[in-house]
């Protein structure tokens, strides 16, 4: 008699884990077209923040967020505050107000921050199950990263492609004495990388 139990019947209908919808991260197996972007977002007495390295891939722009600060950061960690928690303090009214919060207009009018709501509610199956839906918004979403209690690097995605046109970067930290900032890119240089991106693979 083995010890241990027989494992489960496999269910009739696996699902497909290397499957990652278009719109929550950049694929894996493209090498994007790369816009050598050196942005100095915002910079206050004891925060710097800088957009760098954007990589434009046929569905949408990675990029690398960083932060660098000097001095105390008011008894609250740097890592939760740019990877979005754990919080070790609280969430209310006031630290809303004052949280790093960051994002971009489309020409069209279109945003997309790292404060919206969920895409995806995790409840409905389709962004697994149907390969064909998408939000109805464009999606700000935060990646992977790490760094320090002094600097931090975060990878995040934007999707869709932006139109042609301007491209607004809008960036505010209040309680790190950052007002709401804004840097008008044009989109044109990241329409044209991701023309230039390409399947790792090539034709099978």
């Amino acid at each position: 008699m083995d010890f241990f139990p027989d494992p489960p019947p496999p269910r009739e209908e696996e699902p497909d884990e290397s499957y990652q919808p278009v719109w929550s991260n950049a694929p894996g197996d493209v090498l994007p077209g790369v816009v050598p972007v050196e942005l100095l977002i915002a910079r206050s007495r004891s925060t710097v923040v800088m957009l760098t390295g954007i990589r434009a891939f046929p569905e949408g722009l990675a990029m690398n967020l960083a932060i660098r600060v000097r001095g105390p950061l008011e008894r609250r960690d740097l890592h939760s505050e740019v990877f979005d928690g754990p919080y070790h303090h609280g969430t209310g009214e006031q630290w809303q107000a004052e949280r790093l919060k960051w994002g971009f207009e489309f020409a069209d009018g279109r945003r997309a921050t790292n404060v919206d709501p969920p895409a995806w509610d995790g409840e409905d199956e389709r962004p697994w199950k149907d390969r064909t839906w998408r939000p109805d918004r464009p999606v700000l979403t935060g990646q992977g990263g790490g760094g320090s209690q002094r600097a931090i690097d975060r990878d995040f995605w934007l999707w869709p492609l932006p139109p042609p046109g301007r491209l607004r970067v809008v960036f505010q930290w209040p309680q790190q004495g950052i007002a709401t900032t804004t840097h008008d890119l044009d989109a044109q240089p990241f329409l044209d990388a991701a023309a230039r991106s390409q399947p790792v693979w090539g034709a099978e």
